[in-house]
């Protein structure tokens, strides 16, 4: 009896050590959550919602204005159609932007679509705001400023997605039937365009959202290693709600009692291929083969779409019109080496730019350049040979060889304060075209680097005459 007494003291002792020994790790862990991803995440949430809400409002509001257009012209063709599209029991994009800027639910009773993302980053919110006193105390008001932020993004970002909806459910009705009275409406152009930007855009603004940083990264491995936060994860994450673990296991057994299982499936078909007749195996089983067939195309049609909704727009879209505008920025930089003359010296240009995609095809951009002069093979001297600025435009015409065309201004004097560059009878001008060709690279820095070959138009007009073919190496940086 005391030799038990004394193993179940152990035990009780060792399991309090253990679980001690938990806490303590459990709080160190938290302790080492870092204060920037709590920042990250509270801006990535602004940034997301106000570029949400504006493209929201600002899409409604062009799809009202020519919807009213389109209203107008049918009530002078075709009242009955007018009435059919406009009438009190019908919602249009006013009655939808009038919601939205009330701050009324566009539609009631909406099923939320999963997002891992979203789903992944509220249970990490939640599981913190409940170890509070475990964190550190700079930590504890950003964390309750998140979880607000995040149960209005919840709000909003259900109402854009039935918005999205309800946007191609009224253009798809605006075209099948205003198209029989109006015939190819630049109206009706207008809203095809804009519905399909608008969900192009939202869908870039999301992955842009998703994108997790290195702060997020470093807070979810200290949060995966807590046993306590992966159980806390399984039991009330929005995927463990779809499967009812999120009441325990009765709720789950409750929320899968009554469905067919395998066997009773099989058991069924069976007794209906028994029932059918000598020809019922094959025809089920060319029936199966069909609906195999069916299915695989329906696979590869999601994996080419990236587990996106296919809709094939009736026009050629400009995919930068659904980019943010630093998206649209490219960063550049190229290097242009000259041979000395009885002149000048040997020299280096070396060129930064900012260009700007217009479209999938042109970029037009500006820079600044700086002449290094590097003297002579016997003699290396360093100096100051001149600055230029840049205009330029490239055109992309077939594959990665691009078209490219700009205009220069250069002074090829040397120089040593920023006085003696008000000399403007030294400036010249170059205009300059030529191929570029591009090619993709992945480096930390450099995504894609650029080889141009060059004419100057104006070379002869230089005194001296400067060499009338360029040849420069870019590299186009990343964001």
């Amino acid at each position: 009896m005391i030799l038990f007494r004394i193993i179940l003291s152990v035990l009780f002792v060792s399991s309090s050590l253990q679980t001690y020994a938990q806490s303590d790790s459990t709080i160190t862990a938290l302790q080492n959550i870092p204060v920037k991803y709590i920042e990250s995440i509270d801006k990535k949430i602004s940034t997301y919602s106000s570029r949400i809400t504006n493209k929201t409002e600002k899409t409604l509001e062009k799809l009202s204005k020519w919807e009213n257009k389109i209203h107008t012209l049918l009530l002078k063709v075709n009242p009955d159609a007018a009435s059919r599209l406009f009438d009190n029991d019908q919602t249009t994009f006013s009655n939808v932007l009038q919601k939205i800027k009330e701050g009324q639910q566009v539609i009631e009773n909406y099923r939320e679509k999963y997002d891992e993302y979203r789903d992944k980053l509220t249970t990490s919110m939640k599981y913190l705001d409940q170890q509070k006193e475990k964190l550190k105390d700079n930590l504890v008001k950003p964390i309750n400023e998140v979880n607000s932020k995040l149960a209005e993004l919840k709000k909003l970002s259900d109402g854009t997605d039935v918005v999205e909806q309800f946007i191609k459910e009224r253009k798809k009705q605006l075209i099948n039937e205003a198209v029989k009275y109006l015939g190819n409406s630049k109206y009706l152009t207008k809203i095809d365009k804009e519905a399909y930007y608008y969900i192009e855009t939202l869908r870039n603004y999301k992955e842009i959202f998703n994108d997790r940083k290195k702060a997020e990264d470093l807070a979810y491995t200290i949060l995966d290693k807590i046993p306590a936060f992966k159980r806390f994860e399984q039991n009330n994450s929005q995927l463990a709600a779809l499967f009812g673990r999120s009441s325990g296991t009765n709720a789950t057994m409750q929320s899968i009692a009554g469905l067919q299982t395998r066997s009773n499936v099989q058991s069924l078909i069976q007794a209906r291929l028994a029932s059918g007749g000598p020809n019922a195996q094959q025809q089920f089983n060319q029936n199966m083969q069909m609906a195999r067939d069916q299915l695989r195309q329906l696979k590869d049609k999601v994996v080419k779409s990236g587990g996106k909704d296919i809709e094939t727009p009736d026009f050629k879209p400009n995919m930068q019109k659904t980019k943010t505008f630093f998206q649209r920025i490219e960063y550049g930089g190229n290097f242009q080496f000259s041979k000395n003359n009885s002149l000048l010296p040997s020299t280096a240009d070396i060129g930064l730019s900012l260009g700007y995609k217009i479209n999938d095809k042109s970029i037009v951009g500006v820079g600044a350049s700086y002449k290094m002069g590097l003297g002579s093979a016997k003699h290396i001297s360093i100096s100051h040979q001149g600055i230029g600025f840049r205009s330029f435009m490239d055109w992309k015409f077939k594959k990665q060889f691009f078209i490219s065309g700009g205009i220069e201004m250069n002074y090829n004097a040397q120089f040593h304060n920023i006085a003696q560059l008000q000399n403007f009878a030294k400036w010249q001008q170059a205009g300059l075209i030529g191929i570029t060709k591009k090619m993709s690279i992945n480096t930390k820095w450099f995504k894609a680097t650029k080889l141009q070959l060059l004419y100057d138009l104006l070379s002869r007009s230089h005194i001296p005459y400067s060499q009338p073919i360029l040849f420069r190496v870019g590299y186009s940086l990343k964001n």
